[in-house]
């Protein structure tokens, strides 16, 4: 029934991974050498498949979690202040299960944008793997470098526990990653299509044009 849902709903949607041999042989040869170290080194991608398929191929294959920043130099994360998907407090260090997601915020100019950043990320088990669902809208699109290069960093899955929502992770201590990826925005798969929401909109109402107004 939730599948149906979001399948009727107007959010942006990924479909379960169905990779050619050649892209599993890339993908695995890429882990192999840089994941599998865990020394945080930094990954060369050269596949021709688009870098998100990668990202969330080894999320589903190799026990790892990922986050997206604009700082390309992090070698340690440590526990910040923060809330929840569902505006529990905590104090920790924050990763993600989808590959998609982790890009936005990795894209996304920070420090150039001003105002509140809205977001939903939903996933569903089906018996051909994982079907993503997703919103992404900011408040407005008029600033100058409203995206930029970016970086993702690699987590080990066995430390984080589940936070406010399925895609969200959480790990109450400080933490080294075990690799790290530069992407660009145009590695992010729905670049043309993040909507812009009014600052005086709830977040329920932006949530619910969402889902049911057509683009």
């Amino acid at each position: 029934m939730k599948k149906f849902i979001l399948d009727k709903s107007q959010l942006l949607k990924i479909d379960e991974l169905k990779l050619p041999e050649q892209a599993i042989t890339e993908f695995e040869e890429i882990s192999t050498r840089y994941l599998s170290t865990g020394d945080g080194s930094l990954i060369s991608y050269n596949s021709k498949y688009p870098l998100y398929l990668f990202l969330n191929y080894v999320i589903e294959n190799k026990n790892v979690l990922v986050h997206g920043s604009n700082n390309p130099s992090i070698t340690e994360f440590e526990p910040q202040n923060s809330s929840l998907f569902n505006g529990k407090p905590i104090k920790a260090v924050f990763a993600s299960s989808d590959g998609v997601w982790s890009l936005f915020f990795a894209v996304l100019n920070r420090s150039r944008h001003v105002g509140s950043i809205r977001n939903l990320c939903l996933s569903v088990t089906t018996n051909k793997g994982k079907k993503r669902y997703y919103y992404f809208s900011i408040n407005n699109n008029d600033e100058p470098d409203q995206w930029r290069d970016g970086t993702i960093y690699f987590f080990p899955k066995s430390l984080f526990k589940q936070g406010g929502i399925g895609d969200e992770w959480v790990y109450e201590d400080k933490v080294k990653p075990i690799a790290r990826l530069s992407v660009s925005p145009n590695d992010f798969p729905f670049l043309d299509k993040v909507s812009i929401h009014k600052e005086s909109d709830s977040v329920v109402k932006t949530i619910l044009k969402a889902l049911f107004i057509k683009k």
